[in-house]
């Protein structure tokens, strides 16, 4: 094949479809360069007309159909119609890019199945953390190795708020807030805040390490919208900032999945990653720890990721080589055993709200003595005539252990006013 050019088709023009036109327009002779051949958008569709009359088309199907499209970037979000142009661009010959992690997460199997069945490419970096090249990092930097653990923080808006709490000392709300003004936050921000973006990355990255398909139902999800600026202050008194992790970690009994706010020392390499800013950290069994971190959030930066996951494709499409050799490499029949949430282990903080009055330290410590959650420290922050607080810093513990205690103790009224506060502690 000796094209002279190679065509691209865009499906979606919102934020990001709006900076890879820009970026690909600006940037053409280091495409050039890299491909050998010039890149252009020759076709843009969208619900409603754009700035660039001359390469609109108002239907998704004009484009898949087009015999000189050579690739197909699909920037809409969501599960439909996306999840239906994917699977329609690959059956038409054609090789494809995203950004939609949710459709990726929800649809691994069917979109990796039609992929290698047709036998195209599908690139998808920008799906995960921003800019950071995690994907190609954990496909082909660390192809060799046995993968024990991903963790990482992978959400921007998240860390945003969170980074917000921490320095300034202002509520979630406000904290949201300056995110949605910044306009890191979304209108709608839940997919963000409660933890369910972040699990959609976690469970693309352990899918493409461990080889199967790993659901986002598999991962327990927690996320940061009932987070108290109370427990933000005190865990940094006790030299931790609270982060958004999402974590996949190999044990003997199978992936150990989470995604929650965790307490994290402020000599990890987590603690100082702030703002939008993402960062994961995989660790393999002979590479060791290898951490990757960049914007995660922001027009530009998952811009520049589609584009270069554009130009990476391209160099497959010049040579007629796009899709021969799986870059997912999916079998249905592979099951990837999940270790029950219970059986998780780690130390935990808790606050917990408590009468002042003697006899109650005696009551909580012999719950969690009962129920086998080991105390590492215990102070009393804030007390007052009426009521005083505990917070208390477990050992290691079984979490299904630990949840029988708090329900316990969070039963037992006489002893506490409010419901504990649990946050795990990053080891």
């Amino acid at each position: 094949m000796n094209k002279k050019v190679i065509s691209v088709g865009l499906i979606g023009y919102g934020t990001v479809g709006r900076g890879v036109v820009k970026i690909l327009e600006e940037n053409q002779k280091i495409a050039f360069r890299k491909v050998g051949k010039p890149i252009k958008i020759k076709s843009i569709c969208d619900l409603k007309p754009i700035d660039k009359t001359e390469l609109y088309v108002n239907n998704f199907k004009s484009i898949i159909k087009d015999p000189e499209i050579d690739l197909i970037v699909e920037l809409i979000g969501g599960y439909e119609p996306a999840r239906t142009i994917i699977l329609e661009a690959l059956k038409a010959g054609k090789n494809v890019v995203t950004a939609n992690k949710a459709v990726l997460a929800k649809y691994w199997d069917q979109i990796f199945t039609a992929a290698q069945n047709c036998q195209k490419s599908i690139y998808y970096e920008a799906s995960v953390g921003g800019v950071i090249p995690v994907v190609q990092g954990l496909s082909e930097g660390l192809a060799s190795e046995e993968i024990l653990e991903i963790k990482g923080i992978l959400n921007g808006t998240t860390n945003f708020i969170l980074t917000e709490m921490t320095q300034n000392g202002v509520s979630y709300q406000d904290a949201l807030k300056s995110a949605q003004n910044a306009g890191f936050a979304e209108a709608d921000p839940s997919f963000d805040v409660n933890g369910i973006d972040t699990a959609n990355k976690l469970a693309i990255l352990s899918s493409l390490a461990w080889g199967g398909w790993v659901k986002v139902k598999d991962i327990s999800t927690k996320g940061i919208s009932d987070l108290k600026i109370d427990d933000v202050l005190i865990a940094k008194k006790f030299g931790y900032d609270i982060k958004l992790i999402g974590s996949a970690q190999k044990t003997k009994d199978g992936l150990d999945l989470s995604v929650q706010p965790c307490l994290v020392h402020h000599d990890n390499a987590f603690a100082t990653v702030e703002k939008e800013y993402n960062a994961v950290m995989i660790t393999g069994k002979d590479s060791g720890d290898v951490l990757f971190y960049g914007k995660g959030a922001g027009q530009q930066p998952a811009a520049s990721a589609v584009v270069s996951d554009i130009i990476n494709l391209s160099k497959f499409i010049v040579t007629n080589t796009a899709g021969i050799v799986p870059d997912v490499i999916y079998d249905k029949r592979k099951k990837i055993k999940i270790l029950p949430s219970g059986r998780s282990k780690s130390p935990y903080y808790l606050r917990f709200k408590v009468s002042d009055k003697p006899g109650v330290l005696a009551k909580i410590s012999g719950i969690l003595g009962k129920y086998k959650v080991s105390i590492a420290s215990l102070s009393q922050p804030n007390a007052d005539d009426s009521e005083a607080q505990i917070v208390i810093i477990t050992h290691d513990t079984l979490k299904e252990n630990f949840e029988k205690a708090l329900k316990q103790i969070d039963a037992t009224k006489s002893i506490v006013k409010s419901k504990t506060v649990k946050i795990k502690i990053e080891n």
